[in-house]
């Protein structure tokens, strides 16, 4: 039960960092928006995350672990027409560094690259005079990541393979807010190596609401919530962490220093976790475009 508890926290944090487009962290303001097509995009992400407390079936528990995850991750966009529809083909690469802290255990902490993620988000609606867009992007990732059995709560890698269905509608108000939807379906393989065993995991759901709106001309302010659920998780037939009902809350500011920099500074906030830790932290977002 013990290495049970301590691959939940871990497991659901690489969560809020991972999943998703966002291996580099969930989606911002904006993002769904696409850009011309030709164009490059080159996204660096840092990510520094903190727990304050751990939840066991939505009861925090009295002698909490610590966990931190760092991240630096390396995103690579080209938009491209395809079939009349703007078409967008991403790679993600992350590298974590975890730390686990348990009372009465010596620290744990590994560092390394994670699971590679590759996307194809196609917009089924463009309409930018109006301010509307409707887009869909499957992500596959690949279990190439560093990843010890023994060391399963902290590794990098998932040692599994997964998809994630993103959905996500856009529509622009004013002279320069917008207002966003995502749906986000993911689906696990096995983990045949987990301590000895074989984990299995039911899929995720997340749906995400976003608003944004500029303070000037180059810069906007963002405003992201976040539900989770489903991810139940299975030994053996037995059930080691019950099914999600997380809230998140994420504020962000985005500021373009020029046609070709763009840089983001994003507060994200676990409102409520049903297992594992409450994480808090920041994110640093650069973009180059070309």
């Amino acid at each position: 039960m013990h290495a049970t508890f301590r691959r939940a926290g871990a497991a659901l944090a690489l969560c809020g960092l991972c999943a998703g487009t966002a291996v580099a962290g969930d989606p911002s303001a904006r993002d769904w928006i696409p850009a011309p097509v030709g164009t490059n995009l080159l996204a660096v992400y840092m990510a520094g995350m903190k727990s304050h407390g751990f939840y066991e079936r939505g009861s925090r528990l009295d002698d909490s672990p610590k966990l931190g995850v760092q991240g630096l991750i390396y995103r690579q966009m080209h938009f491209r027409e395809l079939a009349g529809k703007t078409v967008q083909y991403e790679l993600i690469v992350p590298g974590f560094r975890t730390t686990m802290d348990i009372p009465g255990e010596p620290r744990d902490r590994l560092t390394g690259i994670g699971d590679v993620t590759a996307g194809a988000a196609v917009w089924l609606h463009n309409d930018p005079e109006n301010r509307f867009w409707f887009a869909w992007e499957p992500f596959v990732t690949v279990p190439t990541g560093r990843y010890h059995g023994s060391r399963a709560d902290i590794s990098a890698g998932k040692n599994r393979w997964s998809t994630i269905q993103d959905f996500a509608i856009v529509k622009g108000f004013g002279e320069s807010s917008f207002l966003e939807g995502v749906a986000e379906f993911e689906f696990f393989g096995k983990n045949d190596n987990y301590y000895g065993q074989t984990l299995k995991k039911d899929p995720a759901i997340r749906l995400m609401a976003l608003a944004s709106t500029n303070l000037t001309e180059n810069t906007y302010v963002g405003l992201r919530y976040r539900y989770e659920t489903g991810g139940r998780e299975r030994i053996a037939g037995e059930t080691v962490v019950s099914r999600a009902r997380n809230h998140q809350l994420a504020a962000e500011i985005t500021h373009q220093l020029t046609d070709a920099h763009q840089v983001q500074l994003q507060y994200i906030h676990d409102l409520k976790v049903e297992n594992g830790p409450r994480m808090r932290g920041l994110q640093f977002r650069y973009v180059y475009a070309f």
